[in-house]
């Protein structure tokens, strides 16, 4: 173990973690608002990428557009998702509702995996999306960070700076804390759940697959990219919590990219969701016990 590496682990571990938060913002006023376990969103997050990485490739369309083009494609899938398949599962009473969106969300990124394999995968399992020439930037004192890092980390913070203060500062998050408490007072007072449920739908699906042309950008667009990336951002809701404003999201997101980057130090790369999932279980069993109502903080989370 050379703790050497630890300032350079962390930048890297912020670069990491900038998606992260982006990602579990969409997950969790997904999960918390709109009430569906979106299963799905590991697929909306490799359309993405395939989408950024053919038209580039395929067509010669600028990175830039073909980014632009998934965040379209994406947003649209996820309003698609949710209009025509959630909202009629969700009118079935009690658990019925749950289990039939967690199944047919599950079925659908099966099918929608095959469909990407059939159609963009089938000369090559991966595609590249050259997005930027990825060069070296030194900081000094030894640490580095690279173009691709810069720019993750100016868009991605950029989206959940401005997250952030919408959802906190202005009507928008008034409406989605207002649906998010209480659906039923909400619709009393004018405002429509099922309007506030497609602009998240919309939204949280945009900016996964910005994620996701990304993702291929820095390894390259594969049929099963979206699933470490989905389960990172369930994590990263269920830590925040149920409630959890979107400031605090963000940090556990970064927070989440900074430990697994971190625990390179300590385990092989490819073990890192395991560290995930054993945060993830330990956090489970803290709450289970009552530990963090002793602080009188986390105990709503």
């Amino acid at each position: 173990m050379d703790l050497t590496l630890l300032p350079q682990l962390l930048i890297t571990g912020l670069a990491a973690g900038a998606p992260l938060a982006v990602l579990g913002l969409g997950i969790s006023f997904i999960l918390n608002v709109a009430n569906r376990f979106h299963f799905a969103y590991a697929v909306t997050i490799t359309l993405g990428g395939f989408v950024s990485a053919v038209l580039t490739q395929n067509l010669g369309v600028p990175p830039v557009l073909s980014l632009l083009a998934a965040a379209l494609v994406t947003g649209l899938f996820g309003v698609a998702t949710e209009v025509f398949i959630y909202r009629p599962l969700a009118k079935r009473p009690g658990n019925a509702a749950l289990l039939s969106i967690f199944i047919s969300a599950l079925g659908l990124t099966l099918a929608l995996e095959a469909v990407i394999q059939v159609v963009f995968a089938r000369q090559a399992s991966a595609i590249g999306f050259p997005l930027v020439q990825d060069n070296p930037i030194p900081l000094g004192l030894g640490l580095r960070t690279s173009t691709l890092d810069v720019i993750s980390v100016v868009v991605f913070g950029g989206l959940s700076a401005i997250a952030v203060i919408v959802l906190r500062y202005t009507r928008i998050g008034q409406i989605v804390r207002g649906v998010r408490g209480n659906p039923m007072m909400a619709r009393a007072v004018g405002i429509r759940p099922d309007t506030v449920y497609v602009w998240i739908f919309l939204v949280a699906s945009a900016a996964a697959g910005v994620v996701g042309g990304f993702m291929a950008a820095r390894y390259a667009a594969t049929p099963g990219m979206g699933y470490n990336l989905l389960f990172s951002s369930f994590v990263v809701a269920f830590l925040a919590g149920t409630r959890a404003p979107a400031l605090r999201i963000v940090i556990v997101g970064l927070g989440l990219g900074v430990v697994q980057v971190v625990s390179t130090l300590f385990i092989p790369p490819n073990l890192t969701n395991l560290v995930v999932f054993g945060i993830l279980f330990v956090y489970l069993v803290l709450k289970g016990l009552g530990f963090f109502r002793m602080f009188g903080t986390a105990g709503r989370a």
